[in-house]
This record gives structure tokens, C-alpha cells and sequence, in this order.
């Protein structure tokens, strides 16, 4: 009997403790704790389970007898969200004193958690989630689901956590001191308003920058700043703390709305500001699929507490898809930007791609892809304060590029007003040149006419001498005859000529004419013209010709600029006289008119050699525009020549004309002749053709047509200015083949 009982009694013994021997190799191992030292590599040691059934009233050993396996990877991650789990922690103070730590999940929006210690082999209750009020304290104190743990010296218990959640299974498992933890809690509050302080800055920013500029993509990134804040804050917990510690699954809700929110403010934004619509038309459609997917999320989160929770996961992922892909979309579309808009926008480049490295990071981690991939989303507020403060600058940068765009535009358009209204003062300077240059020419004209008239009175005087000596038929008065007739024909040649000058000039005929004459020919009607009127004033007029010399030039168009600078030296000289000088070098007519005049301020001199300026005048007491000077000069120069004043001051003016086409000897030629030495040209004799319009606008083989005549009437040279290039007045010399307006297109040819 007494071997019967003892029999009974070690079967029972064997029986109790033999599951326990069983699965001795599955327990988890034990965490070795030191008093006031934090526990390291937590997740090696934790076993769990998936699918648990309600735990309450199971013993510790009933637990540690289901199929317990450990964690695969380094983080305390259980796969995907949805499915209840189980946890056990087995922890020992291996110190000499007792100790106490606080274990702490890091977890505290989850749909249901409880936490039990060992005591014997019975589970008590901890930490109870499921109860509003006892969790709202817990979170408020620890702001994660904590608890405190003593242990006496070579004290053992487990701490078993059964819990289930609606977005992720990660669970960052602690046990701390109470310094380390509450450090880390410090920290956290610090980083986290830190955050949200800047990210507050960036809004009002960019509120600024939109009341002040207007652009509408500064209200959207500080709506998507916003959200962000509200993120930060939410994805540490606070708003599960104080506002929603017994509503897990209204927490999730407002997770997914703020992530998909902030997917379409962003979104938004990017449209507003890389103008998708007008410069990437396809993207911009894939962007407002993408806002209308975030938007619908967000209205879908209205009934996550009635859906199955088949659809409630497949929401959630819908919601990371949505951030996934507007992360890793952005990048693609600042690149775009900065090809298409300007450099500038590399900060976006950088803020976006940092996003969407994280989001992705987060999304992949969060979802239980990789059970070894740990998430910290403590990351999530620095990461998001980049990215907000690298958009908030490419949109500063931009700004300052349409400043400077629009400081050069503004700068081209006065430059262009500018211009413009240079051109319209040059062209009223112009105007008013030509009416003061006109009205000089048709007084200076008008004289020459006058002159011209007079001395046709002179010439109808002795034509009637000569008339009167001849009648007589007294042999002794036929010298006097035939010296006043040679007087008579010299002084038509000289009114003719002084004549046809002014009317030349006055109708600025298109044609260059070309004669040779002699300096004399050229000086003597200019002096005899102004000797009188220099004389009338108490001047002396002086003239310094060489004999014999001849010039190929417009014999007419060269009085006519010679009389300006006589009729200028006349005006503005009071004393003394002028002196004009004529002689040939180097096959160049030099031609110097020097005066005992006042001179010629520096000012009006810088003028009357610039083209460009505004009309000249020649002071406060001083008469004048300078238009003499001028249209002598354009005349000159349109005879291949030069003008220029060559010195001029108190004792005086000196100007001086070059002009090609001067010999010291010229021989006369045919036409025939002419051409042969000037290839380039077809010489039409208009003297012996009839004066027929076709045949004198005839081209031959590609060459330059002339006329030669007798006739240098200004009603000759206006007919044959419409149809030749140079009209040559006979007779011809061959040194007019040497003249640059015949030379030129000969060597062309």
C-alpha cells in the first residue's frame, strides 16, 4: 500500500512537470537584467505566435505549451497586420541587489493589447488596453503601453503581451531604467516640437509669400506642411494619448487621411507649381488620378469601424500605395522640372527623393514585407522638416528667378524704350536738320539763282555792246567785240553752272555725274561769287590755285559744297578774310579754305563730326545749326571725298576737302576708248541715240550703264538719272576710267 502510494505520487510529479521538460529547449531564454543597466538585444529573445485565442484564464504553462517561435529577423516584427498575437519575454536580475526597469512596447494605437506577468505559474494582468480609462493613464504616463518591473536578486518572471493591430504588427520592445527611458521620452517631446516648430515656420512662410505674391502653390505646400506636423505628432503617439487612447481604430483612420491628405496637397502642389498642365499635359492627368485616389481614401475612412477587416487591410494598403507612389512619382517630375523650368529647382530633387526613399522605407517595413527590416519612426519628423524646408527653398529659388527674369525683362524693355525713344529723337533731330538744312539750301539757292540772274543781266548787257560794236562796222571796235563776246560766254558758262548746282543740289539727284575741268574752272565762279560779299563786309577773299591741274569730279554738286563753307567763313568771320587754296598730290585734289574767324567751340566741333548727335548750334550769341557744314560734307563724301576741320580757335578755322580724280595732265578719249579702260562699264553716246528710255535702260552683259552728253542741264540729268549709274559729261578724258565711281566696277568685273 505505502509502494503503492508512493508510486502515485511520483507519476503525478512526472506528469506535472513533464510538459515543461518537454519543451524545455522551446522557452525563451532568459534576458540576463543588471540594477541600473537597460537591457540589450531584446528581440533575440522574445518567441510569439500567431492566430492566438483569448489568453485570459491560461496558465503560464498552458501558454508556453503552444507552438512559441522565434523572431527571424533583427527587428521586432510579426508579419502582416490583422491576425491577434502572442508574445513571452522570459527576464532574470542576475544583479546582487534588487532592480526595477520599465518594459515598454513602444506601441499605442493597437485595436486590442493586454500585458501579463508571471506570478507562479498564474498570468496576471498588467496592462490592460482594452479598458478606456486604465489605458488612457498608462499611455499618459508612459506615452507608449508600459509597465514597471522589480525584481529581487535572481528573481525570474515572464512578460507575456497578447495584442492585435489594424496597420502594423512592428512593436519596438524596450526595457530601460527609468533614467534611459524617461531621457528617451524627454528627447522624443524635444524632437517632436522641434519639428512641429519648424515645419510651423515654413507655413507661416510660405502663408506670407502667398498673401504676397498670390501664387497659389504656396497655399498647398503649407496645407501639405500641415499635414505633415499633424503626421509627426500623430505617428509618436500624442494624439493617441490625449485625445483617442480608447479609439484604436478611429487613430488608423486619421493615420491613412493625413498620409493620403498630404500625398494630395503635395500633389497639388506640384501641379500648381511645375505648371503640369501647360508643360507636361500626360503627367498632369496621372496626378489627378492620383489626388482623386487620395481623396477617396480619405472619404472611405468615414466607415473603417463597420468594414470587414479584409477590406479595412486592403484600404490601408491602398493608402500606402497612394504615398508610395506619389514618392517615388515626385522625383521624376523635379527632374522633369529642372530640364524644362531652370537648375533652381534642385532642392526639390533632394527633398522629394529623401521623402520617397523614406515613405518607401516606412511603407515596406510598416506592412511586414521583410520581418528583419525595423522601422524607426522617429525618422519621420527630421525626414519630413527636410523635405519641407527643400521645397520651401526651391520655391524661394524659383521666386528669385522670376525676379531676376523679370529685373533683366524690365531692364530689356527700358533698354528697348530707350532705343525707341533715341530713334524718335534722332528722327525729330533728323526732321529738324532737314527743315533748317532746307530752308539754308533754298536761301543759299535762292542767291545762287539770284546771282545767276544778275549776271545774265550782265551778260544780255554786253551781248548788246557786242551787238551795237558790230552794227557799226567800224574796223577799230572789232577787238572790244570780240573780247566782250568772249566776256559774255565766259560769264554764261559761270551763271549755268552756279545755276544748275543749286538745282542739282535741291533735287539730290540719284545718277553721279562726272566732267573734267580745270581748279581754275572750279575756283574762279566761287571767287568772283563771294569777293563782292567778303569785300561789302571789310574781308579780303584770297585764293591760292595752281595752273594746269584738271579733276574728274560733279563739277556743279562741288561748288555747291565749296559755296557752304565760303558762305559759313563769310559769316563768322569780322575781321581779316579767308583763303582758299587749291592743289594736286598724289593724284588727290587737296582743297583748304582757312578764315581769321572766332573759331569753333570744342563742344560744337565733337558734334559737327558726329553723325548721330542732335542738331548744332553755335552758342548763345552765335547764329547757326551747322547744316552748311553738314550738307557740305555729304556731298563731298558722296563724291568719294573727305571733310574735316582741321584746326580751329580764337585766331581761326581751317577745313580741309580731299578728293580723288586729280592729274596734273588729262588727255581726251572716245568713247570707245573709255570703255576699253573701263571694262566694267557700257557707255552709251545719248547726243547721238535717240533719247528713248528703253534703250538707254538696256543692260549689256551684266555690265554698269552710262551716259555720255553734252548737256548738264538739270533737266538732262534728271531724265538719264532714272535709267543710268553715271552720267559723263563731255568731252571725255581717260583719266575718268581712274575715278573710283568707274574703277570700282571694273575690277569687280
Amino acid at each position: 500500500m505505502a509502494s503503492h502510494s508512493w508510486l502515485t505520487a511520483l507519476v503525478a510529479f512526472v506528469l506535472a512537470f513533464w510538459p515543461q521538460a518537454l519543451r524545455a529547449d522551446e522557452l525563451p531564454p532568459a534576458i540576463e537584467l543588471k540594477p541600473d543597466v537597460s537591457a540589450t538585444d531584446v528581440v533575440a529573445h522574445i518567441r510569439y505566435t500567431r492566430d492566438q485565442h483569448a489568453i485570459e484564464g491560461l496558465s503560464l504553462t498552458a501558454f508556453l505549451n503552444e507552438r512559441l517561435q522565434p523572431i527571424s529577423g533583427s527587428a521586432a516584427h510579426f508579419g502582416a497586420p490583422g491576425d491577434r498575437i502572442a508574445l513571452a519575454i522570459r527576464v532574470r536580475n542576475v544583479g546582487q541587489t534588487a532592480g526595477s526597469w520599465i518594459v515598454s512596447t513602444g506601441r499605442g494605437s493597437l485595436s486590442y493589447f493586454r500585458m501579463y506577468e508571471s506570478r507562479g505559474d498564474r498570468l496576471a494582468l498588467l496592462v490592460d488596453g482594452t479598458d478606456p480609462s486604465a489605458a488612457a493613464e498608462n499611455l499618459r504616463t508612459y506615452q507608449a503601453f508600459s509597465s514597471e518591473l522589480l525584481l529581487q536578486p535572481n528573481e525570474e518572471r515572464t512578460i507575456v503581451i497578447d495584442f492585435r493591430s489594424e496597420n502594423s504588427t512592428y512593436m519596438p520592445l524596450v526595457i530601460q531604467t527609468y533614467g534611459d527611458f524617461f531621457s528617451d521620452r524627454r528627447t522624443n517631446i524635444a524632437m517632436v516640437a522641434g519639428v512641429v516648430l519648424g515645419v510651423l515656420v515654413l507655413i507661416f512662410l510660405n502663408f506670407v509669400f502667398f498673401s504676397i505674391t498670390g501664387h497659389r502653390e504656396f497655399a498647398w505646400l503649407a496645407l501639405a506642411q500641415a499635414l505633415f506636423a499633424l503626421n509627426t505628432v500623430h505617428a509618436e503617439g500624442y494624439l493617441t494619448i490625449f485625445f483617442l487612447p480608447d479609439s484604436p481604430m478611429l487613430g488608423v483612420a486619421i493615420e491613412d487621411a493625413i498620409k493620403c491628405g498630404f500625398a494630395a496637397a503635395m500633389t497639388q502642389f506640384a501641379r500648381s507649381f511645375m505648371r503640369t498642365a501647360e508643360l507636361f499635359p500626360r503627367r498632369d492627368l496621372f496626378l489627378k488620378i492620383v489626388i482623386a485616389v487620395s481623396l477617396l481614401v480619405i472619404a472611405l475612412q468615414a466607415g473603417l469601424a463597420i468594414y470587414e477587416p479584409a477590406l479595412r487591410n486592403a484600404i490601408h494598403a491602398i493608402a500606402w500605395l497612394v504615398a508610395v507612389v506619389v514618392a517615388l512619382y515626385l522625383p521624376f517630375l523635379a527632374v522633369a522640372g529642372m530640364r524644362t523650368i531652370g537648375r533652381q529647382l534642385w532642392p526639390l530633387l533632394i527633398g522629394w527623393g529623401s521623402l520617397a526613399l523614406f515613405i518607401v522605407y516606412a511603407a515596406v517595413a510598416s506592412m511586414g514585407v521583410f520581418d528583419w527590416l525595423p522601422i524607426n519612426w522617429h525618422l519621420a519628423g527630421p525626414v519630413g522638416l527636410f523635405e519641407s524646408l527643400m521645397v520651401t527653398l526651391a520655391l524661394g529659388l524659383h521666386l528669385k528667378k522670376l525676379q531676376a527674369d523679370k529685373r533683366e525683362a524690365d531692364s530689356n524693355y527700358a533698354q528697348s524704350m530707350a532705343e525707341r525713344l533715341a530713334i524718335s529723337e534722332d528722327a525729330q533731330r533728323l526732321a529738324e536738320e532737314k527743315a533748317f538744312a532746307l530752308a539754308t539750301v533754298n536761301s543759299q539757292n535762292a542767291l545762287l539763282h539770284a546771282s545767276g540772274h544778275d549776271s545774265q543781266q550782265v551778260i544780255l548787257a554786253l551781248n548788246s555792246a557786242v551787238h551795237v560794236l558790230d552794227e557799226s562796222g567800224d574796223p577799230d571796235n572789232r577787238e572790244l567785240a570780240d573780247m566782250l563776246r568772249s566776256s559774255a560766254d565766259y560769264l554764261a558758262e559761270i551763271a549755268t553752272t552756279t545755276m544748275s548746282g543749286a538745282a542739282i543740289v535741291g533735287e539730290n539727284s540719284g545718277a553721279a555725274t562726272l566732267s573734267c575741268f580745270s581748279l581754275r574752272h572750279l575756283a574762279e565762279p566761287l571767287i568772283m561769287m563771294f569777293r563782292g560779299s567778303f569785300a561789302a563786309k571789310g574781308l579780303t577773299l584770297q585764293d591760292d590755285i595752281e595752273e594746269g591741274p584738271s579733276i574728274v569730279s560733279d563739277r556743279p554738286v562741288l561748288m555747291r559744297a565749296l559755296a557752304n563753307i565760303l558762305s559759313n567763313a563769310y559769316t563768322y568771320t569780322s575781321s581779316g578774310g579767308a583763303r582758299l587754296s587749291m592743289r594736286v598730290t598724289g593724284g588727290k585734289l587737296i582743297i583748304e579754305l582757312t578764315d581769321t574767324g572766332e573759331g569753333i567751340e570744342e563742344s560744337v566741333l565733337k558734334q559737327l563730326h558726329d553723325d548721330h548727335a542732335n542738331r548744332t548750334t553755335a552758342g548763345e550769341k552765335r547764329q547757326g545749326t551747322g547744316s552748311g557744314f553738314r550738307s557740305a560734307k555729304r556731298l563731298i563724301e558722296g563724291l568719294g571725298g573727305e571733310l574735316t576741320i582741321v584746326a580751329s580757335g580764337p585766331d581761326g578755322t581751317t577745313i580741309r576737302a580731299i578728293l580723288p580724280g586729280a592729274f596734273e595732265q588729262n588727255q581726251s578719249c572716245t568713247i570707245a576708248e573709255l570703255e576699253g579702260r573701263a571694262p566694267g562699264w557700257h557707255i552709251i553716246d545719248v547726243d547721238r541715240v535717240p533719247a528713248d528710255q528703253t534703250s538707254i535702260a538696256r543692260r549689256m552683259d551684266g555690265r554698269k550703264l552710262a551716259a555720255a552728253t553734252y548737256d548738264d542741264t538739270t533737266i538732262t540729268r534728271g531724265r538719264l538719272s532714272r535709267s543710268v549709274d553715271v552720267i559723263l559729261i563731255k568731252p571725255l578724258c581717260c583719266e575718268m576710267a581712274d575715278h573710283p565711281l568707274l574703277k570700282r566696277e571694273s575690277q569687280q568685273l
